[in-house]
């Protein structure tokens, strides 16, 4: 899910000290339809550096926006990240797979008056529906295009269903993505070369992601009779919850990330497992594979 975190990243780099809360819930029925619901909120501070870029955008590119010379964002567009228009989220419908519409979309704020917008999406066939990296909202796919990240189907971090008779099957890529869906590599690359230790690189960028939280769920409409899912509440089952900020600041994690840079052909991935296992303020399924049989 990368391109998301493209959006906190502009925030870090401007100095924004918190940038967006995001949950996608997927709504499923027996009968293999259902909806699939996103909320994108933002905090006041990333809204006011949004409107400061998108009005620098306007004056040095008139109306169209400021384009880039050469490679690079179009920061005209954060402007509509907050406030997207029923068009462009009909066109995002494409992202969560073959057949899924748009249904209605809503602007509002959270309980922490963060503003932004829930959009649901319906579908017809649990079986066709993809989470992953081109489902994310509005302007944001064409600012992380601009950017350099191309929003290809992801082989990690992407979340499929199968659907057989009464019996759900889950398949979710967090476990396999591990870190990589949270931590930069090239931020990691430069920590070293200012001589600081990678878990050091972490720590400061915990202190920029105040209150930033990413969730991935699945609802059973008329409830679980089974499953063997980790994280099961009534009938919600969480594949991935984390508090960005307490993530990246846990200890543990800074052990395994200077691990990793020292001698990453020393890290199994049953050692990346257990340790999204300890991370406390991050919930996520470690399965490759979760079975739900339906009520």
């Amino acid at each position: 899910m990368r391109p998301l975190f493209l959006l906190f990243s502009a925030a870090v780099l401007l100095g924004c000290t918190s940038c967006l809360r995001t949950s996608t819930v997927v709504r499923v029925k027996k009968d293999g339809t259902g909806t699939i619901t996103s909320r994108y909120h933002f905090s006041p501070e990333t809204l006011a550096m949004m409107e400061q870029l998108g009005n620098l955008g306007d004056a040095l590119g008139g109306a169209q926006g400021a384009r880039p010379a050469v490679g690079g964002p179009d920061v005209a567009l954060l402007q509509d990240l907050a406030k997207p228009d029923e068009t462009s989220l009909k066109e995002d419908a494409a992202g969560f797979g073959e057949g899924v519409r748009y249904a209605k979309h809503e602007a509002g704020k959270d309980d922490d008056g963060w503003e932004g917008y829930t959009v649901v999406y319906e579908f017809e066939d649990i079986r066709k529906v993809r989470i992953d990296q081109q489902s994310i909202p509005g302007k944001a796919k064409e600012f992380a295009k601009a950017a350099g990240e191309d929003a290809k189907p992801a082989e990690t971090g992407s979340i499929t269903f199968d659907l057989k008779g009464d019996v759900l099957t889950i398949k979710s890529g967090f476990a396999k993505a591990g870190m990589g869906e949270f931590v930069d590599p090239e931020q990691l690359d430069q920590a070293k070369q200012m001589g600081m230790k990678p878990s050091d690189s972490i720590k400061m960028a915990a202190g920029m992601t105040k209150d930033m939280r990413v969730g991935y769920f699945v609802r059973i409409d008329g409830g679980i009779a089974e499953t063997n899912a980790t994280h099961v509440t009534g009938d919600l089952i969480t594949l991935s919850d984390a508090d960005m900020s307490k993530v990246l600041a846990d200890p543990d994690l800074g052990v395994f990330i200077d691990k990793v840079a020292t001698d990453p052909k020393a890290v199994t991935p049953e050692q990346q497992k257990e340790l999204l296992g300890k991370l406390e303020a991050m919930a996520v399924e470690t399965k490759e594979e979760v079975t739900v049989k339906l009520k």
